[in-house]
């Protein structure tokens, strides 16, 4: 990730590479015995390129057809082509040259995409996979504690789980809200722009971000499902955000600060009461370094990630 640089994530265009560059981190060798679930796969952003790149890739989404369609589309083509055409975004040499070297892999034919809806089981047994990439999902699912535990039922201990969903504390994000009661000045979300598809049946809805979450709801939900956050991952810059910041930084750092003096205040009447366990770690430190971080202050996406917890 340091590749990029810190002006180098404002010219990126795509969430994806940046996460892409995480996963470029494991040795070629390694690979092929690594499990990856990317759910929901969508058309097959992360799975195509990581297949191509040696890793045991598992796409799951609930509507596989998109995946499929994608996947022939790019049939024989080098997979990065189908990266720039059908996503808008390209990636930087070094990258390219990280994850498969010095020639650029077509898209494996024999890849599939498994049906799977996030709202029940998924067909895998426990502890399957080494990664879950649980990427521009969780914003969609009612019901996102659990979802994070099915997740976590397919992890395997001390696996990882790298998510992603809009960010709601980013600079700008932050004055939307204040100003028009959402993150996004640019439209409105209302019940019916929402839906995003209906299964063939149209018993089932495709929900929009009808259900976005703040990194403090995150924290909490991927805590009592068995996770442990790891780090927070930069993704592409808001050039709002940067602009905005030395006017709002001061203001968010000085609240920030005078809300950490309760929190610790409330956290130490439960320690005293007993009604936490021995030894839980104060989880303050390491709150206000993310929330005052250029990740979650800057960033358009949200990036966690989390350990399953043994």
């Amino acid at each position: 990730m340091a590749d990029y640089g810190w002006f180098g994530l404002l010219r990126v265009g795509s969430l994806y590479p940046p996460l892409l560059a995480r996963l470029a981190d494991v040795p070629p060798a390694e690979r092929p015995g690594t499990r990856v679930l990317d759910l929901p796969a969508g058309r097959g952003v992360m799975s195509l390129p990581l297949a191509a790149a040696g890793f045991d890739v598992t796409p799951c989404d609930l509507f596989p057809e998109g995946f499929e369609e994608a996947r022939k589309k790019l049939a024989g083509r080098p997979v990065e082509e189908g990266f720039r055409d059908g996503w808008k975004g390209s990636w930087p040499r070094w990258l390219k040259q990280r994850l498969f070297g010095e020639t650029v892999p077509p898209a494996p034919e024999g890849l599939r995409c498994v049906a799977g809806d996030l709202e029940a089981r998924l067909p895998f047994r426990d502890a399957e996979f080494d990664w879950v990439l649980f990427i521009e999902g969780i914003e969609h699912i009612p019901d996102r504690h659990r979802a994070l535990k099915e997740v976590r039922r397919v992890l395997k201990p001390k696996g990882t789980l790298l998510l992603t969903t809009p960010n709601l504390l980013s600079v700008r994000a932050r004055l939307s809200f204040a100003f028009v009661g959402q993150r996004t000045f640019r439209t409105w979300f209302d019940e019916h722009t929402g839906v995003q598809g209906r299964d063939a049946q149209g018993g089932r809805i495709y929900h929009g971000h009808a259900f976005l979450a703040d990194y403090f709801q995150l924290r909490y939900g991927l805590h009592h499902a068995g996770f442990r956050i790891r780090r927070l991952l930069p993704t592409r810059r808001s050039f709002t955000s940067v602009l905005l910041l030395p006017f709002l930084f001061p203001p968010i750092w000085f609240f920030t600060k005078l809300a950490v003096r309760r929190a610790r205040r409330e956290f130490e009447a439960l320690q005293r009461s007993g009604r936490l366990p021995p030894g839980v770690t104060p989880p303050h430190d390491e709150m206000i370094r993310h929330l005052l971080s250029p990740p979650l202050l800057l960033d358009r996406v949200v990036a966690i990630e989390a350990e399953a917890v043994a």
